[in-house]
């Protein structure tokens, strides 16, 4: 057992006996300054420290998951960022992908009307009544009237 060097107020008193002599018990003294090992205000004090080391510790742990979750929360909001970049460049292709496509409809609209034209315009002139109609023209601006 560790031996502390510590003033705890115990003296060396000379007793009286009837017998008039001087006697101190040298033993009793040793025995009691040996074990008194620790005063019970410095053993509550270490019992502090020891709980203000785990308080610590646990603070500690709680300020770096704290700083990581932070780390963590900004690097997602850069990311958040850019994929709302990304998704606005997208939403700008998709409007322009579809006005594009808007006028090609509207150019096969007009493709097609064309088309649809030029057959009704055959159907007509290849009709009987259109060629007669055609020939009594060319037979009018051919006299002179």
């Amino acid at each position: 057992m560790p031996q502390y060097l510590l003033d705890i107020g115990i003296e060396a008193v000379p007793s009286k006996c009837k017998t008039g002599a001087n006697i101190i018990n040298v033993t009793a003294l040793r025995n009691a300054t040996n074990n008194v090992s620790v005063p019970f205000a410095y053993s509550l004090n270490l019992n502090k420290l020891k709980k203000d080391g785990v308080k610590n510790k646990a603070r500690s742990w709680s300020q770096h998951r704290e700083k990581r979750l932070r780390a963590e929360i900004g690097a997602l909001k850069q990311e958040l960022m850019v994929l709302k970049q990304e998704k606005a460049e997208l939403e700008s292709l998709l409007i322009t992908q579809k006005e594009a496509k808007k006028l090609q409809i509207e150019e096969m609209q007009l493709h097609i009307d064309l088309h649809k034209l030029v057959d009704q315009v055959a159907e007509i002139t290849q009709t009987k009544y259109f060629q007669q109609l055609q020939a009594e023209v060319e037979y009018l601006q051919n006299t002179d009237c």
